[in-house]
């Protein structure tokens, strides 16, 4: 149950929506958020990294480079002020934001929770059912849509959590020869990222397995495709033998 924050001892949690989208969660409905120029950007960014106060500097760095400091200072304030009415609205009057010395920052009193976070905590567990807890949880790219500089490292890491969750999924699977549900995993991080050369030869070998060796091949020529045409170079040495094994059928 979310109070009012103005008791010391009130707590609030605030969750948000960032894979595939953004949202934030209030007496169990959703809602988009206000615009970017409204507060929008500014409430994505502290829900982004909820442990830390977001300087003016840093903030300025982020949504507008190049402006002077003035204009600046004012674009904050309407940002800030506009993110505070969003959260009076959905929350009843809680205003969550605290402004500190240079900067913003969730109230002590606040908890703040998100899918990306859980998302990470799963694939830092580390084990099949954890790992596979988070590829469910992988709604999309973290804040999809949206183009903004600053979030495009974050969007990178999220990214790349999913796929080397996927990579060794498949790799636990393969192990147990459980080559059917391997390839549904593998053909998802071979769709995501086409040049990805273990996943690739995941798939081969899944589709080897389940005497496809024809559907096998074509992963590596599709592999080869893309190589030469994104980056102009030949599969490792290791794929090459792969495919070569499989098409003399010797991987099965």
């Amino acid at each position: 149950m979310i109070v009012p924050l103005e008791s010391e001892n009130a707590t609030a949690t605030i969750e948000f929506r960032f894979l595939g989208g953004f949202a934030v969660r209030s007496n169990g409905s959703w809602h988009s958020g206000p615009a970017p120029k409204k507060g929008g950007g500014l409430i994505q960014y502290l829900g982004t990294y909820p442990r830390r106060v977001a300087t003016r500097d840093e903030i300025a760095t982020a949504f507008w480079p190049g402006l002077d400091l003035d204009e600046v200072e004012h674009r904050i304030h309407l940002a800030a002020s506009g993110a505070r009415m969003f959260f009076r609205r959905i929350f009843g009057g809680i205003d969550p934001l605290q402004c500190v010395g240079s900067g913003y920052c969730w109230r002590q009193s606040v908890q703040v929770v998100s899918d990306a976070d859980r998302f990470l905590e799963w694939t830092r567990r580390g084990t099949l059912e954890s790992l596979r807890t988070a590829v469910e949880l992988y709604a999309g790219d973290f804040l999809a849509g949206d183009t903004a500089d600053w979030l495009q490292p974050m969007r990178v890491k999220m990214a790349a959590a999913r796929a080397c969750a996927l990579e060794t999924i498949v790799e636990e699977l393969l192990m147990r020869e459980q080559f059917a549900a391997a390839l549904s995993f593998g053909l998802d991080l071979v769709s995501a990222e086409r040049g990805h050369e273990n996943g690739t030869r995941q798939v081969m070998r899944c589709f080897a397995s389940l005497g496809q060796r024809t559907r096998a091949i074509e992963q590596y020529d599709f592999l080869t495709a893309y190589l030469a045409e994104q980056i102009g170079v030949e599969p490792t040495a290791e794929t090459t033998e792969l495919a070569s094994r499989i098409a003399a059928g010797l991987v099965a």
